[in-house]
């Protein structure tokens, strides 16, 4: 085994378990990765308007409604809000109504679905200790 061996079985693995699914629109990407609650990260690939060469790579929302549904609220919580906007920029990323989301071409949509995924993954497991320590019966 070689160098070239072991990155040709790295990249028949990475994407083993994921799932993609043709949307009117795009493409709908279930990964095997997984949210500290156990579910599956998807990924949303939508086009730009007519264009076939344009795209829009988002989390569809999911970070933040995972978020939120813990408990934690980035309206009114500065601090996650900060760490959350820290990942974003790491990873290249614009949060906009109230979504993670990353434009590209049809070369980038790879790379920008790695980047997103790697941002939620990320961003999940960096607020986790502040969604364990809310009191059981705390809603938000």
């Amino acid at each position: 085994m070689d160098e070239k061996d072991l990155l040709d079985q790295f990249a028949e693995h990475f994407y083993q378990g994921w799932d993609v699914l043709a949307t009117g629109g795009g493409f709908l990407v279930t990964t095997d990765w997984m949210l500290p609650t156990g579910e599956r990260i998807e990924i949303h690939v939508r086009r730009v308007g007519d264009r076939e060469d344009l795209f829009l790579v988002s989390d569809g929302g999911e970070l933040i409604n995972f978020l939120f549904s813990q408990g934690v609220d980035l309206a009114k919580d500065a601090n996650s809000q900060r760490l959350l906007d820290g990942v974003a920029e790491r990873h290249a990323l614009k949060i906009t109504e109230y979504q993670l989301v990353k434009g590209a071409d049809e070369l980038e949509v790879g790379p920008a679905v790695r980047a997103m995924l790697e941002a939620v993954k990320e961003a999940s497991f960096l607020l986790w200790p502040l969604i364990r320590s809310k009191p059981e019966d705390s809603v938000h």
